[in-house]
């Protein structure tokens, strides 16, 4: 178990791995090594639960079914937008593969991260490999250097970072989840050195996630600080106006004026006609047209039915009515429902969570949670592979603290 359990420090490695592999190797590898880490993880992870169950060993976590049945509910609606539509086979494998493939990473880290030494050391990998990745956008900022991961007509004025990943927006959002631990950590942590530790770790990450120039990140960002001061110190939330006010100030001019945009009635009038607010009244027509079912899975927006020349696909920029256009209005309910269950799960483990550690990850993953939620209002950050993966993989840490139930009637004599 101990050697299974370092196949998950490739999760805490995962963007340098992917970033690597789909620079050096065929594409045919690049597409697919991710499926393969899944398939051995789950595999040998088969193989050892097995052998508890031959031993009369085997546990299993009782998850609550307030997140059993929004999962059940969002997953029959997917199946069913793509049975009634009749969705091509090919376009609704890469669907089905793009939406629910990163939710089987729960089903590892929820049997391979209960361990709180590996917890330790999981996220200080997490957070060394950010602070290189956060570093390597900062260098990239001053050397303005362009690696052509990613390119938009609308943002030729403005620099803005990836590092090593495809866009500013996913790398943002990644930047968030991490902030989300290593400020749990600030808050949490009862050594002094080790708080001061993740200040640096979170100043520098910070300065990145401002490079990103995704204001979408941004206010997830804010979203999520506001939830931790509520929890931790309710009283500073007396500050927030201030600083609010004094925010002009502080921030960078470059920061201010990306801002400052959403003040121009041009800003507008340019996304009703062809920007994200001309997508999102097109995916409202989508859900008038098929309330129910949807118009199929991965026929309407975004990266699979762009990847496959879907016929008046586009990019929608929010991840709700993408689901709302293809699944219908109860899947889309039925998804929100699950973040939100996963979310009060995250707020009650940590209220209630026995150790340190517990409660500094139980606070992170509410934070993910926040950030994720918030972000994919205005981007479909979930379709990002790694941002996809780190946030499920948080979802089975999550589980990893529930409480386990022995499995009757699995021992052989």
């Amino acid at each position: 178990m101990k050697n299974l359990r370092r196949l998950l420090w490739v999760i805490a490695l995962f963007p340098w791995f992917d970033f690597v592999i789909r620079q050096t190797l065929p594409s045919f590898v690049a597409s697919t090594w991710d499926e393969l880490l899944l398939l051995a993880v789950l595999g040998l992870l088969f193989i050892y639960k097995w052998e508890e169950c031959r031993r009369g060993e085997l546990e299993y976590t009782a998850i609550p079914s307030t997140v059993t049945w929004p999962f059940i509910i969002f997953a029959f609606f997917a199946a069913a937008s793509i049975v009634v539509n009749v969705v091509p086979l090919t376009v609704s494998i890469d669907a089905v593969r793009v939406v629910f493939q990163p939710m089987f990473f729960a089903a590892a880290t929820m049997f391979l991260m209960d361990d709180e030494k590996n917890l330790d050391v999981f996220l200080r990998i997490l957070v060394i490999s950010t602070i290189i990745i956060a570093v390597f956008g900062i260098v990239q900022y001053a050397l303005k250097l362009d690696l052509g991961l990613w390119q938009h007509s609308k943002d030729t004025g403005q620099f803005r970072i990836t590092s090593i990943f495809s866009n500013p927006n996913a790398l943002g959002s990644y930047f968030n989840m991490v902030l989300a631990f290593t400020l749990a950590s600030i808050l949490l942590r009862g050594s002094i050195k080790q708080k001061m530790l993740y200040a640096g770790a979170s100043a520098v990450i910070f300065v990145a996630l401002l490079l990103t120039f995704s204001r979408s990140a941004w206010i997830a960002f804010v979203a999520m600080m506001l939830y931790f001061i509520f929890v931790y110190n309710k009283k500073w939330l007396l500050a927030v106006p201030v600083l609010g006010a004094l925010t002009p100030f502080i921030m960078p001019p470059s920061v201010i004026a990306r801002f400052s945009n959403l003040l121009d009635p041009t800003y507008y009038q340019m996304s009703a006609e062809y920007g994200r607010l001309a997508f999102w009244g097109t995916a409202l027509e989508k859900i008038k047209e098929s309330p129910l079912v949807g118009v199929g899975l991965g026929t309407f927006g975004d990266s699979v039915p762009l990847r496959h020349n879907i016929p008046f696909s586009t990019w929608v920029d929010n991840h709700y009515l993408k689901f709302g256009a293809e699944i219908g209005i109860p899947g889309m309910l039925a998804f929100l429902a699950l973040l939100l269950a996963l979310f009060l799960l995250a707020h009650k483990l940590y209220t209630r969570g026995e150790t340190e550690n517990k409660r500094i990850f139980a606070l992170g993953i509410a934070g993910v949670i926040i950030t994720m939620g918030v972000q994919n209002v205005t981007a479909s950050i979930f379709e990002g592979l790694a941002n996809a993966i780190f946030f499920y993989t948080f979802v089975g840490i999550l589980f990893a603290f529930l409480p386990r139930k022995k499995k009757e009637g699995c021992k052989r004599e």
